[in-house]
């Protein structure tokens, strides 16, 4: 793309423009094409939904996967020109049957379709699985000053929880006993919340103070952010909720932020992650939270991956148009060493499966 670089000033604006809105146009419609094949194998059921927390004012737009026995008017959904979409039958009648509850967790300016090539998976592995957008740190709605009220994210969760129970078309379909939360980036940084790690301001500033180049420390920065102005009281405060009995936390933010003390009595957890480049400092650095949380038996690292590997798989055009329409943002379709994205979140799937059966969440 080096003679993007060598046009004119204004024809650089016309080529952005047209890229823009093919993006948009794409990106507006969730539908399928060719590169994202309409899959008729083992099919699973999609609730798209909102659940509303009048009380912190705020609207969850939410989806739910689920397994049943309907095979007809399968169909793609959060398909665009840069990734690849799922497929499902909207609104299919549930297979009648009590599962676990797994709810996911997105990252920083993500969404709740991020992890859509996980929870069909989870949904055949028999659990309803429930993604959604987390207001003020969600695509299209996403600011450091919004990002860094993290406190958000894990009350999201417990809000979710309570309302599938308590949903009339799901509740008699789900073991309450049988509650994992799944989360990638600031999303692993909720499960881990929910799971019993505790934040501190102190810590995240500190590890700020020292890895000033690390992004999510420039993100703030950049925002205008003072670590130190957080709401103290909220954003160390304890989010562990009983009721989820594991977490699968994958590359997750504030990995050197969380109080030594508050791992101790955490919820059963998987922590997967890429292992850290060279240039790559801190927030990415979960080998200093695995050593801290003694989770070296349940670690994986993921050779050859990238933080971004855990979004959708990329369309061949899809790392183009990020590369003119934002800046490095041809980083979220990266291409990953030794193996293709696709096989890593095969990989990824087969060792959340395994561990959810481990902790008796998932039947065998």
């Amino acid at each position: 793309m080096n003679w993007i670089r060598n046009l004119p000033k204004f024809v650089k604006i016309i080529v952005a423009t047209v890229f823009l809105l093919l993006v948009a146009l794409f990106a507006a419609f969730e539908i399928g094409s060719p590169e994202t094949p309409v899959d008729l194998n083992n099919p699973v059921g999609l609730i798209d939904t909102v659940y509303a927390d009048i009380g912190r004012n705020r609207e969850l737009s939410t989806y739910i996967w689920y397994p049943t026995e309907a095979t007809e008017n399968v169909t793609v959904h959060m398909d665009n020109a840069v990734f690849q979409g799922f497929s499902a039958i909207e609104n299919a009648p549930i297979k009648s049957d009590k599962y676990p509850l797994i709810i996911m967790s997105h990252g920083s300016g993500g969404n709740r379709g991020n992890q859509g090539w996980l929870a069909p998976e989870l949904a055949r592995q028999g659990a309803i699985v429930v993604a959604a957008n987390h207001p003020g740190s969600t695509s299209r709605d996403s600011a450091p000053e919004t990002n860094i009220l993290v406190w958000n994210r894990p009350q999201d969760i417990s809000f979710l929880i309570d309302s599938v129970l308590a949903d009339p078309q799901l509740s008699a379909h789900i073991d309450p006993d049988r509650i994992a939360v799944v989360g990638h980036s600031l999303g692993g940084y909720t499960a881990f919340a929910i799971g019993g790690g505790e934040l501190s301001v102190d810590r995240f500033a500190q590890y700020c103070q020292d890895f000033s180049a690390a992004p999510d420390c420039m993100f703030y920065v950049a925002g205008d952010v003072d670590f130190m102005q957080v709401d103290r009281s909220q954003f160390e405060q304890d989010f562990k909720d009983d009721r989820v009995s594991a977490v699968v936390v994958i590359d997750p933010a504030y990995a050197m932020s969380f109080k030594p003390e508050s791992l101790e009595n955490r919820a059963a957890t998987l922590l997967i992650a890429p292992p850290v480049a060279e240039n790559e400092v801190g927030d990415l650095k979960v080998d200093f939270l695995a050593a801290q949380a003694n989770l070296n038996d349940s670690y994986i690292n993921m050779s050859g991956a990238h933080h971004f590997t855990y979004l959708p798989e990329c369309k061949p055009i899809g790392f183009y148009l990020l590369k003119v329409v934002e800046r490095d943002g041809e980083l979220l379709c990266w291409p990953e060493e030794t193996k293709t994205r696709a096989e890593f979140h095969d990989i990824t799937s087969a060792e959340i499966i395994k561990f959810l059966h481990s902790e008796n969440i998932l039947e065998s």
